[in-house]
């Protein structure tokens, strides 16, 4: 039996992956860095229709979305609160053009694969991100042969996503298109409520692609790629919590029910364009990458969320309408195949116009219920030119060094300005008096959260990298690496006149510059003859001035008595983060395959560091509390994702059964910073596991599939925000707003390759 397995076993290799992490076609086995890859394949395989799927298929990244407005993504415990306004801690490409993450935060179909980059990419990246970066790479069109697919999946959350492609040639070998497509709606996060009446919440998506592939010659290569989405989230947010005036239900963490009278909404629509030019030219390659992203979204959002203000014409809600838009070039000159030298040297421009605009209804409490309307605009303008360059030198066969350096300018404009509109309500006894109310309330305004001196910011950056790399072998390899990352200075956006109360001003808003220094060592490896792969690294990264955030503060007016700050506060602190890392995949058998990857993520804030606070000392109107060996974000410390899959194939046909399982450790509930109502500090491990089972034709012809995800109906609580201000205001704080991980969801997919 031995001398007939082992030669089969010994033709059995998984298959090699290929990326462009480091703007090179190369095998992710050579890369000296930590780059995970989530393949189209995989993608497929696990029923990962969102962006959001994704974070199940590999550890040590958190991708959350706390309400349909925003989004975030986390890498090696390094975070930051969408709503901050300040650099994000993880970029997002597209085709290698940087998109906005809410933009990414959408629909997956059709992709070749994800590559996800660890640590600061200070180099060879468009931003300058000190946790790491996402690349989606679309799928290319066929020049050859004309293919495709239809795919459609049915849940029991009310779900039906349908999905299909085509590609083929116009001319063969020469030019050809691919064009591909998705509809998607489900319940959303299946929050009823019980004050509107809402009690069949819908998402939905829809989006399209066209792809063109043109080789005019062996050496020019040009692709235009053009995405369209369209989406629509109905978004009521769920309690929990006792009303302490014994008038609204007892909720518990797992009803899902809202009590708001305005249902939450979210809605996006974006164009993205890339346009990717390679030109060879002897022995060098002239790359031109040119992006360009135009968005809108428009959102609606109930601030009294346990509906304390019950008077239908005192409105409490607020909308908000965000458009974004971007351009960004690169120029990338590389040459290829050399003996010793081989190099990239490069322009980068980007220029991204935001502008926010919201009209906010507020209802005074304290005293007579009056209503009023106020409107503002929060343009933020960015613009970013980098000059790059990145050398590999081959010292011997065995031993390569690759340095980088990168200079950034980064020209930045931000303002604030809220003006008073109308009243909604006052009570009739006060009619009489009404412009008089009305001039009250307008003193108040305009607010400019932001004056014309700290507009305008203009800073430089030298970032880089630099790593050594040696082959013990053909199929192990070990490696030193060195990355510096950088985020710029800025300001807190807090659009509120309390702002005179602090100690200096608005110079209290003001945050300094992040800068960080990684180092890391690791291992790359293709063992059992190419039958399985194990990597892994450990990391050490110093911040400098690490950019924090916290909210909820209050400051003393000159009566004494606390004042919000609307918003929030961003702080600088050093901090430290270190961790390990680990992943792999091993073919047990032929047709037995199974995959791993494990994260431990460690930072916290180093001695000396403080943050804003509510805790004062005698004489302070601004509390400053030590933070010293806190925790620096909400992430876990311990993640691990396991994935497996068996097949049995049958004459014309196989079946086979798949598993995914996600374990997350507990975490630091960031929302909790301001201590303000029944928070809680922490929130509980948790663990998911999808069950996947099968029947395909053995030529992958057709594929019918049943799944359940989050089998065990984990109903775990993953983010948790206080008590509002008219629930502080009227209750003292009953109720705390929830999510939790997604209910366990029962489907079917069929799929026809043709």
């Amino acid at each position: 039996m031995t001398t007939v397995t082992t030669p089969v076993l010994a033709q059995m290799q998984l298959e090699e992956i290929i990326v462009t992490a480091q703007k090179r076609t190369e095998l992710v086995q050579d890369i000296s860095a930590t780059v995970n890859v989530v393949t189209g394949d995989a993608i497929e395989r696990f029923s990962a229709l969102s962006f959001i799927d994704l974070e199940q298929q590999t550890a040590g990244v958190t991708l959350s979305a706390p309400n349909a407005r925003n989004s975030n993504i986390s890498m090696r415990g390094i975070s930051i609160d969408p709503e901050a306004g300040a650099a994000s801690a993880v970029d997002v490409y597209w085709n290698s053009g940087i998109v906005r993450a809410d933009n990414a935060f959408t629909q997956l179909y059709d992709l070749e694969r994800v590559e996800i980059l660890r640590g600061p990419q200070g180099t060879l990246q468009g931003a300058t991100s000190p946790a790491g970066a996402i690349n989606i790479i679309t799928r290319r069109p066929d020049l050859f042969e004309t293919n495709g697919y239809v795919q459609m999946t049915v849940g029991d959350n009310d779900s039906l996503n349908t999905q299909a492609a085509w590609t083929g040639p116009l001319i063969e070998g020469k030019l050809g298109v691919r064009v591909a497509g998705v509809y998607d709606t489900n319940n959303s996060s299946d929050v009823n409520n019980i004050t509107s009446g809402l009690d069949d919440p819908e998402a939905e998506a829809k989006s399209g692609r066209i792809t063109a592939n043109w080789l005019p010659s062996d050496d020019l290569d040009v692709t235009l790629v053009w995405q369209y989405l369209d989406r629509y989230i109905e978004d009521s947010k769920a309690v929990s919590g006792v009303d302490a005036l014994g008038e609204r239900p007892t909720l518990n963490d797992d009803d899902r029910i809202a009590l708001g009278k305005y249902n939450n909404f979210g809605e996006i629509k974006y164009d993205l364009a890339n346009l990717l030019v390679n030109w060879t030219v002897g022995d060098l390659e002239l790359a031109s990458v040119t992006a360009y992203q135009n968005s809108d979204k428009p959102a609606g959002t109930e601030n009294d969320r346990a509906h304390y203000v019950t008077n239908p014409e005192a409105l409490t809600h607020q909308n908000t309408l965000t458009a974004v838009e971007s351009y960004s070039q690169e120029f990338r000159l590389s040459s290829s195949g050399n003996d010793f030298w081989d190099y990239i040297v490069g322009v980068y421009y980007n220029e991204q116009n935001t502008t926010t605009q919201f009209s906010s209804n507020t209802t005074i409490t304290d005293g007579p219920e009056i209503s009023f309307l106020s409107s503002g605009v929060l343009p933020v303008d960015g613009k970013e030119l980098a000059v790059f360059t990145f050398n590999t030198f081959y010292l011997t066969d065995a031993l390569q060094l690759e340095a980088g350096l990168r200079w950034t300018d980064y020209d930045r404009f931000r303002a604030s300005t809220i003006n008073y509109d109308s009243l909604n309500y006052l009570p009739p006894a006060l009619l009489p008096f009404a412009p008089l109310v009305e001039a009250g309330i307008a003193a108040a305004f305009p607010i400019e959260g932001v004056s014309e001196r700290n507009q305008k910011g203009d800073e430089t950056a030298v970032t880089g990298s630099l790593k050594l790399r040696y082959a013990l072998n053909d199929d192990i390899s070990v490696y030193g690496a060195y990355n510096r990352g950088y985020r710029p200075s800025g300001i807190s956006i807090t659009p509120s006149p309390n702002v005179v109360f602090l100690p200096n001003g608005e110079d209290d808003l003001l945050h300094d510059e992040e800068t960080s220094d990684a180092i890391e060592v690791g291992f790359k490896s293709r063992l059992l003859d190419g039958r399985a792969t194990l990597n892994g690294a450990v990391y050490y990264q110093q911040f400098d001035g690490y950019i924090g955030f916290t909210r909820g503060i209050q400051v003393l007016d000159d009566s004494g008595a606390p004042a919000d700050i609307v918003g929030g506060f961003i702080f600088n602190g050093d901090a430290t983060t270190y961790g390990v890392e680990f992943d792999g995949r091993l073919l047990i058998t032929e047709q037995w395959v199974t995959g791993a990857s494990f994260s431990y993520a460690k930072g916290e804030w180093d001695d000396g560091a403080t943050k804003p606070c509510n805790q004062r000392e005698p004489g302070e109107v601004l509390g400053s509390c030590d933070i010293k060996g806190d925790p620096i974000g909400g992430e876990p410390e311990l993640s691990l994702s396991l994935n497996s899959e068996y097949t049995w194939p049958l004459e014309s046909t196989e079946v086979y059964l798949r598993g995914l399982y996600k374990f997350t450790d507990e975490r630091l509930n960031t929302e909790a910073s301001a201590g303000i109502g029944a928070v809680r500090e922490s929130f509980d491990s948790y663990s998911t596991f999808n069950l996947y089972a099968g029947w395909r034709s053995a030529d992958a012809s057709w594929d019918v599939s049943v799944f359940a995800k989050n089998l065990l109906d984990d109903e775990t609580v993953n983010y948790q925000q206080g008590p509002d201000q008219y629930d502080l205001a009227l209750s003292g704080g009953s109720y705390t707003q929830i999510n939790l991980v997604p209910q366990r969801t029962f489907g079917v997919t069929a799929r026809y390759n043709f």
